[in-house]
């Protein structure tokens, strides 16, 4: 089996591009009072933005500073595949489910609220899926 070390600074400069947009977006947004309503316990949109701006400051040099090189070979490569294959299909089918439940009842949730928790189900999905398929191959 081959394996290969994966180069992290490209990505450590994406993330570091992507912390300053939303960082900038957060503050522009605090300036002109756009989003004022509560959103996720803060204050504003822009707060919120600029909260998620400093923990992905924070993960991101914590990751930067361990100084771990991860080895990837085609095992972890088709546990991925097959985890994201299995999450985009649960996917797929919670979506129809929603759909056919949002027919019979209208879901009376705030959109942003119905939105995180759908991302974090997908990942949750993501993470089951991914170690049960570890233990299995």
């Amino acid at each position: 089996m081959t394996s290969k070390k994966v180069v992290t600074k490209k990505g450590m400069i994406y993330r570091i591009a992507f912390i300053a947009i939303l960082m900038v977006v957060g503050i522009t947004l605090n300036l002109y009072n756009i989003g004022s309503n509560e959103f996720f316990g803060q204050s504003t949109v822009g707060n919120y933005l600029i909260y998620i701006g400093f923990v992905m400051i924070l993960v991101t040099s914590i990751n930067y500073f361990k100084k771990r090189e991860k080895i990837i070979d085609e095992r972890m490569e088709m546990l991925r595949y097959k985890a994201a294959t299995i999450t985009f299909m649960a996917f797929i089918f919670v979506s129809f489910a929603i759909i056919i439940i949002d027919g019979i009842s209208p879901i009376t949730i705030r959109y942003s609220l119905f939105i995180s928790y759908l991302v974090c189900t997908i990942l949750v999905i993501y993470i089951i899926a991914y170690k049960v398929l570890e233990r299995k191959y």
